[in-house]
């Protein structure tokens, strides 16, 4: 059985936009996890619900990475990102995806 593919819209019923959040959530967590444990590399994740709950993983102290974070320079020409990256997070930019 293939998966149809949804409509990047708002669920407008209450009830199934939190089941649906509720399960995301717990998905984007685990993956997450995942990665931090097969890369070896430090990830933080923050979620805010609509009703103002706060959900958190992260794979080391959460305030250390968040102080890594603003350290790092703004420009991405000053990272060393591969250019594959660079592109990426370009277009993540631009989709306010991260922020």
């Amino acid at each position: 059985m293939v998966r149809g593919k949804i409509q990047m819209r708002r669920i407008e019923n209450a009830t199934n936009r939190q089941v649906t959040f509720s399960k995301r959530r717990n998905g984007l967590l685990k993956k997450a996890h995942e990665l931090s444990v097969l890369c070896d590399v430090e990830v933080a994740v923050i979620i805010f619900s609509q009703k103002g709950r706060l959900y958190e993983f992260s794979s080391t102290d959460m305030r250390k990475i968040i102080e890594r974070y603003r350290k790092q320079p703004k420009d991405l020409e000053q990272t060393n990102m591969t250019e594959a990256d660079q592109q990426y997070m370009q277009h993540a930019k631009n989709h306010r995806t991260i922020p």
